[in-house]
């Protein structure tokens, strides 16, 4: 059970709480700041130069910040209930972030998202809170974070908070059939994981290792371009499809299809997910089209590669513990590395 907090000191504090969290590991990006363990952007609203964050501020998954997933916004009356964050405590003085289920449109006169929706749409249940009503209106609230544990707590509930908002929105335009021009990303996946995972013992079968080759390739190309200040990131749709890797370089980015073998079936696999992911994902159809394999593919699927415009660059994996996964240079320049 909580009590939404009208008391200044409790509700100021509170709320410099968080908003330190998210400047402590934001990273500044031009008009916003991006929280990259989280995959969620964020920035101050409606003054996006500004190098603090003040009363309102807007959260995302968008990683360019054209869409807006949610808003947490600090009332200038701690404890309005008209307002849709506020300040909870519960019975042992545990301090809370909370926001109302209801999203309003980005689009001027377009029906919002109120609660039922809300709940039904992100899959989140509302928690009871009292002097959270206000007169005639029963108003249903989430936690987006306790608020006294530490910023990366406080910003991995803050990231699943906003991603659920962010589904909410794209599955409310899907229903409507605004996909997909108007479809914003739905996310950023998690980064690939290397080293190995073990497969169980099955019947007369021995446990099994088996090693995320496409996760060394992707960590291996992160090592290289993140420190040079060069953004790559995994876009992912509602529904659960994940891009591989978009790579903001420098000459245009580009959208990477790595695949772990060089054989005909992986060269179908490639190609279509290259295909198909702009369409599932609009805002990545003006990105240059890259199949990553180990090696090159026979002649035939090579020259059909070209021609189907999809640059085709190659890497080796290391053939030996503790090696480095090699990108051809063509490829890393391609990429924005000299």
């Amino acid at each position: 059970m909580l009590t939404m907090s009208s008391d200044p000191r409790v509700v100021g504090r509170a709320f410099e709480v968080w908003r330190a969290a998210l400047l402590e590991k934001g990273v500044r990006d031009g008009a916003l700041w991006r929280l990259p363990e989280q995959r969620i952007v964020f920035r101050n609203q409606p003054d996006s130069r500004s190098e603090r964050l003040g009363s309102r501020t807007s959260l995302g998954t968008d990683s360019t910040g054209s869409y807006w997933a949610v808003q947490i916004n600090e009332a200038d009356t701690p404890g309005d209930a008209n307002v849709t964050s506020g300040i909870a405590v519960d019975e042992g003085g545990v301090v809370f972030l909370i926001r109302q289920g209801r999203l309003n449109s980005p689009v001027a006169g377009n029906s919002p998202i109120l609660e039922e929706e809300f709940s039904r749409l992100t899959g989140l249940k509302p928690t009871t809170v009292l002097k959270g009503d206000t007169s005639g209106k029963k108003r249903e609230w989430h936690i987006v974070t306790r608020l006294d544990v530490g910023p990366d707590e406080i910003l991995d509930a803050t990231g699943r908070f906003v991603d659920r908002c962010s589904l909410a929105r794209l599955r409310y335009a899907e229903a409507d059939g605004d996909l997909p021009d108007t479809a914003p990303i739905g996310g950023l996946g998690r980064d690939e994981d290397a080293g190995s995972y073990t497969v169980g013992a099955r019947e007369a079968l021995e446990p099994l290792e088996v090693r995320r080759l496409q996760g060394e390739v992707w960590q291996a190309l992160t090592s290289l371009l993140r420190p040079t200040g060069i953004a790559i990131d995994k876009p992912r749709h509602a529904a659960g499809y994940e891009v591989d890797a978009v790579v903001a370089a420098p000459g245009g980015a580009l959208l990477v299809e790595i695949k772990t073998g060089n054989s005909a079936a992986d060269v179908y696999g490639g190609m279509g997910q290259l295909q198909l992911y702009p369409k599932l994902l609009p805002k990545l159809g003006d990105h240059d089209l890259v199949l990553l394999l180990p090696a090159l593919p026979q002649p035939a699927l090579v020259k059909a590669i070209g021609e189907c415009e999809v640059r085709l660059h190659t890497y080796r994996l290391p053939t030996t513990a503790g090696g480095r996964v090699e990108f051809e240079k063509a490829f890393l320049r391609l990429c924005g590395l000299n």
